[in-house]
């Protein structure tokens, strides 16, 4: 309660000020680094939230929990066959799979065709030309900025129609804002267009490239049952690692493949990768606050050994107020107000700093370069003012060293200092 009666004290307020403005370089280098700690410690977290925020976004409409896999070759003779036998995925093997998985949410297979000429009028380029099911789109969902995505009547009729990346459609339509129902070429055959995407980055595709119906591609094509690759997701309480074994093994089982041949069977594991991903981004944020806490710790281990060579610059002033009549206690508190208070600044400016900082990535920097993976880049308040709560607790115990010592010494010894 006497602390608490000190801090409204104005005599109090007085005397720190005076304090403080006795050594201003040596009171500002003292503060520069708990500033710099908590301008480490706003920024370093601001930014891997960011980041992971970036990733939030650009995965938003993305099944996260998923793989894809595709034939290869074999590296190693089995039951007869020679290695180096080529191997390809069908259809029935997705219905294989279907009935052998019942746990697999989403299913699609992809067949895709690059560096495919596209033609409108006397324009012309070249793109991916995808040929896809509805499913993929619901495990990768892009943003459908006009009309809408291949749907199952196009699969069943195998429509000529075509959806867009927004760049595609920028090249042939950039003056014309509604290019829906026109047709454009690919290949050596006319497409409807039904739909435009515009979605963020995606690890699947971008925004360059042309999607038509899978029934449509394999007929045009000549593929027959063949597909490139398989696309599948499960809930997000399934192991998607442990099932990316047991699905190969599935396959070299039905495919002839001999058990240790890992080159047969390719894939790629989506959900093991972004897992690494969150993973990193949570290193990098538990190494924000070990950093930005260290830097912050020694900060106010720097004040705590500049009020203690203080007090010893003061000792004949501590004496005469003792002789006074002041009561450890007061002494003791103008030295603790002083330590909380030069921490508050010097902690209040680093916080400053740093929101600065982040609030030009926000609005200048990162709307102006889509390379940049980072999205709202802040810190939230209760962190932010834990922080605080942290610091001035740190401040306090530093600053009892010094208050101590100040409160030992005797009137007597301090009326005879030099």
């Amino acid at each position: 309660m006497n602390f608490i009666k000190f801090i409204f004290d104005v005599d109090a307020w007085s005397e720190v000020y005076a304090a403080i403005r006795k050594n201003k370089l040596r009171t500002i280098l003292t503060m520069i680094g708990v500033a710099w700690g908590m301008f480490l410690f706003v920024l370093l977290l601001g930014v891997t939230k960011g980041l992971q925020n970036g990733f939030d976004r650009n995965l938003a409409n993305s099944a996260t929990n998923s793989l894809f896999v595709w034939g290869g070759k074999t590296s190693i003779p089995y039951q007869g066959f020679q290695k180096g036998r080529t191997i390809e995925l069908k259809m029935s093997d997705v219905k294989k799979i279907q009935a052998q998985f019942p746990q697999i949410s989403l299913l699609a297979p992809r067949n895709s065709k690059s560096s495919t000429i596209i033609a409108y009028g006397s324009k012309y380029n070249f793109y991916t030309v995808n040929g896809d099911y509805p499913d993929q789109n619901r495990m990768f969902g892009k943003d459908i900025i006009q009309g809408r995505f291949i749907n199952e009547d196009d699969i069943k009729t195998e429509s000529k129609v075509c959806v867009l990346g927004i760049e595609v459609a920028e090249d042939f339509f950039g003056d014309d804002p509604k290019p829906l129902g026109k047709q454009i070429r690919i290949s050596d055959s006319y497409y409807t267009i039904v739909g435009i995407y515009d979605s963020p980055s995606s690890p699947v595709e971008g925004k360059n490239e042309v999607f038509i119906p899978f029934t449509t591609f394999q007929k045009v094509y000549n593929q027959g049952e063949t597909i490139n690759y398989l696309s599948l997701s499960l809930p997000n309480s399934y192991d998607i690692k442990g099932f990316e074994k047991q699905l190969k093994s599935y396959l070299k089982e039905i495919k002839n493949i001999s058990p240790d041949d890992d080159q047969a069977i390719g894939g790629f594991n989506l959900g093991e990768m972004l897992g690494k991903v969150l993973k990193f981004v949570k290193g990098m944020q538990f190494l924000a606050v070990v950093v930005g806490a260290m830097t912050l710790f020694s900060g106010v281990i720097a004040i705590a050994s500049i009020l203690l060579i203080t007090v010893s610059e003061r000792t004949k002033e501590f004496g005469i107020r003792r002789a006074l009549g002041a009561i450890p206690s007061q002494i003791r508190g103008q030295i603790l107000l002083e330590s909380v208070i030069l921490t508050l600044i010097a902690g209040f400016i680093g916080i400053i700093s740093a929101a600065l900082i982040l609030m030009f990535l926000n609005e200048i920097l990162i709307p102006g370069n889509k390379n940049i993976p980072l999205y709202n880049a802040s810190i939230d308040l209760p962190t932010l003012f834990s922080a605080l709560a942290i610091m001035v607790i740190m401040a306090t115990l530093a600053g009892l060293i010094p208050a101590q010592r100040a409160i030992q010494i005797k009137p007597i010894d301090a009326l005879r200092d030099e």
